[in-house]
């Protein structure tokens, strides 16, 4: 893991590269807990002795000037005191005294009450943040309390993604009978970003294997994962396959999956004269094929590079219809969810991975692994909500 350091505050959604122990301790020293006056117990056991005041309802004693000290919330204690008495039971007196009145079935003032000890949340060198966290507020607030302006942290994976074919637009560019706006990159920039990674979009590429093979050498000097969007079936305009073949190596084409089969894994060498590889994957190009591929493939490629956990949410739910998945491949459905009394229903939609409304109008991912029979409506299936924070 490649760490660097940046600002406490600008820490979230980061991931921890070290674990944060506290620099000092919290708080510091014995503070008071509430607003009201700073005493000594054992003085106003006496001083209520001698008064003739027990522990009961109505109890009070006087206690005068220099016995105590007017104390705010978070104040430290000061010499010789271990005791707040809340404001709400002190009254000042003319004479700069205070009348301290009781509480039904305790004393006037227990010892420590009201107060915070030194060290109570945590102790210096405590473990406040272990590492590998994907950091959220509270712990940058308490890497904060513990001494830290600035945190170690996991280098943000640069992804860089390549849009390819004759037919493909930028998103805002004029469109011409056949041409296709580049929405694949948007989405996937966006995915990888939301996952903690920096994505870069390069120019579209044409259908030249030439033109391709240069851009993915360029890039794979500057980034630490490629992603070539379409060119990846075996269409006469599809080259992805063999350029990764040439730039580097491929060790997968194709997946028993659907949407997303015309998978491409492998890998690609900068074109920079630099030694080592960068992980490339060859995205298909319809919409939810891409997507699926980038929740299977792409997202723990990040997770592995970045040294972050890959952690899958999934959740049960309840099928509305019967569903007979496609045989002999893994199938990933979206669906949407609605609660109906106790339960979550979960409404597959049609087939179709050129369908980018149909991926927008879900709310969670439902795998079917191969081999599966016809799920009957009614039956409880394991569903993967598609994740709508944005945490990086």
């Amino acid at each position: 893991m490649v760490a660097e350091h940046v600002p406490a505050a600008d820490a979230l959604g980061r991931i921890t590269a070290a674990p944060v122990h506290a620099r000092g301790p919290l708080p510091r020293s014995d503070c008071a807990a509430m607003d009201g006056i700073a005493v000594a117990a054992a003085a106003v056991a006496a001083a209520a002795t001698a008064a003739g005041a027990g522990a009961g309802d109505g109890d009070r004693v006087v206690l005068p000037r220099g016995t105590f000290e007017w104390i705010d919330t978070g104040d430290p204690m000061p010499p010789g005191t271990d005791t707040v008495i809340i404001r709400e039971r002190v009254v000042a007196r003319d004479d700069g005294g205070v009348l301290v009145t009781g509480r039904a079935g305790g004393d006037l003032a227990a010892r420590g009450g009201n107060v915070r000890a030194a060290a109570e949340d945590f102790a210096a060198g405590e473990l406040l943040v272990p590492a590998g966290r994907r950091l959220r507020p509270a712990d940058l607030a308490a890497a904060a309390a513990g001494g830290h302006a600035t945190l170690a942290v996991a280098r943000r994976p640069a992804v860089a993604i390549i849009p390819t074919g004759d037919e493909i637009r930028p998103v805002g560019a004029v469109l011409h009978h056949g041409d296709i706006t580049d929405t694949n990159s948007v989405m996937l920039a966006a995915r990888c970003r939301q996952a903690g990674a920096r994505p870069a979009v390069s120019a579209v590429q044409p259908d030249d294997p030439d033109a391709l093979a240069a851009e993915i050498r360029r890039l794979a000097a500057e980034a630490d994962l490629v992603l070539v969007i379409a060119g990846s079936s075996r269409g006469r305009g599809d080259h992805t396959a063999a350029v990764l073949a040439q730039v580097g190596g491929l060790a997968v084409a194709g997946a028993a999956l659907r949407p997303g089969h015309p998978v491409l894994l492998g890998h690609a060498k900068p074109g920079d004269g630099s030694d080592g590889i960068v992980p490339a994957v060859g995205v298909p190009g319809y919409p939810l094929a891409a997507a699926v591929i980038c929740e299977l493939f792409v997202l723990p490629l990040l997770a592995a590079i970045g040294g972050w956990r890959h952690a899958v949410d999934s959740r049960p739910a309840v099928l509305d219809r019967d569903w007979t998945p496609r045989p002999g491949v893994e199938e990933w459905v979206p669906v949407r969810l609605t609660r109906s009394a106790d339960r979550v229903v979960a409404t597959p939609g049609r087939r179709g991975a050129g369908s980018v409304s149909r991926l927008a109008r879900a709310d969670a991912w439902w795998p079917i692994p191969s081999g599966q029979g016809t799920f009957p409506a009614g039956t409880e299936i394991e569903v993967r909500p598609i994740p709508g924070d944005y945490s990086a």
